[in-house]
């Protein structure tokens, strides 16, 4: 005689819920708990501490004492959340007066903080820099030129950032490296060649943003795609 197939699945659940129903919302509050575990909001305030006065970024101690200005820039979807998450950690401390900022993002991802500028560059859907973009990266080089010896400059990268931070070299308009860009992707490069071309052409990819950045330190904070 053949025996009954069980699915490990009551019909009828905890509280009289049907059993299908009760496994449908476990699985939603796994998949929430999966998304808010890799929120950048949180993300960076897991990172980012202050403790008796001291900033501490990844680890990385700064005193009160030591440190005039703390100038956040970055680009990024994640951005907005980047920063909200930085000023969240900062806020209600000395150190939040001492705070500013500009970070490049998705326009569709526009949201008013109290320190840190959030600038719209492209379009969303649009991974490619536009007039606006060069306009909010023009806008960082001068902040990170800026800054003095006791100031600290904190970056904040995530994905899609290598669109929306964009300064191309002397010589080179924004249409001629779109031009290109489209060409080498078209023919078969691999994002690696295509970053490669891009550092190139760029002033502030390949660490030119570092260069230009006249901090007494700087920080970076990446949240990979990859």
């Amino acid at each position: 005689m053949p025996r009954p197939v069980t699915t490990g699945v009551n019909p009828v659940g905890k509280n009289g819920r049907n059993g299908y129903l009760s496994v449908r919302e476990d699985a939603i509050r796994i998949w929430r708990a999966g998304v808010d575990s890799v929120n950048s909001s949180q993300a960076v305030s897991r990172a980012v501490a202050v403790q008796d006065d001291a900033l501490v970024i990844a680890g990385q101690r700064f005193e009160l004492s030591e440190v005039n200005r703390v100038e956040v820039v970055g680009a990024g979807k994640a951005g907005a959340g980047m920063a909200a998450g930085f000023e969240q950690a900062l806020d209600g401390t000395p150190w939040f007066d001492r705070l500013s900022g500009w970070v490049n993002v998705p326009s569709d991802c526009v949201r008013s903080l109290k320190k840190i500028h959030i600038h719209p560059g492209r379009p969303p859907g649009v991974n490619e820099p536009t007039e606006d973009v060069i306009v909010g990266t023009n806008e960082i080089v001068r902040r990170v030129q800026s800054l003095g010896s006791r100031d600290l400059c904190v970056v904040l990268l995530s994905g899609g950032a290598s669109a929306l931070l964009c300064s191309p070299v002397e010589g080179v308009s924004l249409e001629d490296k779109l031009q290109l860009t489209r060409m080498l992707a078209a023919s078969g490069a691999p994002i690696q060649e295509l970053n490669l071309v891009r550092t190139q052409l760029s002033n502030v990819k390949g660490g030119r943003l570092a260069l230009r950045c006249s901090s007494g330190h700087m920080m970076t904070l990446v949240i990979s795609d990859v």
